[in-house]
């Protein structure tokens, strides 16, 4: 809700919610730093294009910092909810590898939903990396409490041929972040959009067909997208490595 009050000058002062208003400064963060370049943006930017002052940016933001964490927490919570709310509509399905395909496609498909894959520059950029492995080790607490359950109902059920539920959801979630975050190291040293594609789209197989053998299932259980639109989408996310060197 937007209240008005008077400056005692003729001109009226527009305040707005406080949640609308940090959404607002975050939105605009966000279009600042996919166009310009995050490494680049700064505070003045974010400021101006909002149309407030300095002291309205800093009550609701400590630093520039606490902006980028903001927008990958944005992402990320919107995924964790997708998340669970697969889990939950498939534990009535058949078996643990129904639900556990499930949430998988949930995941894709919540990326997939994104207008464009920036998030991606923007979490794995240098200059975050403190930022990263801080977000790392909360979202592997949160995947833990969506993964472990499914693996532990698939040793019970069959679906799944592990010794340890616990430690098979280790090496997964392992997969789903080292490994990952080695796959991005790997990509961002290509010398092409089609390469650094190439590299994503293969290693990302490659991670998938080793979580399907860590749980015993067949090495194709689980695909990768391979629409032309999304490896475009990929190939344009190179072109934001040179505003936002890795």
């Amino acid at each position: 809700m937007k209240a008005t009050t008077s400056t005692g000058q003729g001109r009226v002062r527009v305040t707005k919610d406080p949640v609308q208003r940090r959404e607002e400064l975050l939105d605009i963060a966000w279009e600042l730093g996919r166009t310009h370049g995050f490494e680049a943006l700064r505070v003045e930017q974010i400021v101006q294009a909002a149309g407030v002052a300095k002291g309205t940016f800093y009550h609701y933001f400590a630093a520039k910092d606490d902006v980028m964490e903001a927008l990958i927490r944005r992402f990320s919570d919107g995924l964790f909810v997708e998340l669970s709310r697969a889990s939950e509509a498939a534990s009535t399905a058949d078996n643990a590898r129904i639900r556990l395909e499930q949430i998988m496609e949930a995941a894709t498909t919540y990326k997939l939903s994104q207008p464009d894959l920036s998030y991606a520059t923007l979490l794995y950029s240098e200059s975050n990396l403190p930022l990263r492995q801080r977000l790392f080790r909360a979202w592997r607490e949160r995947s833990q409490e969506v993964l472990l359950p499914v693996i532990e109902a698939g040793a019970t059920d069959g679906s799944f041929t592990v010794m340890d539920a616990t430690v098979a959801t280790d090496i997964v979630l392992l997969l789903w972040f080292e490994a990952a975050d080695q796959l991005w190291n790997r990509a961002v040293a290509a010398n092409s959009a089609d390469k650094f594609a190439h590299i994503l789209l293969t290693g990302g197989y490659a991670i998938r067909e080793a979580q399907a053998r860590i749980l015993g299932m067949p090495s194709d259980s689980f695909t990768i997208p391979d629409d032309p639109s999304f490896i475009d989408r990929i190939k344009e996310l190179y072109l934001t490595l040179d505003r936002n060197p890795s």
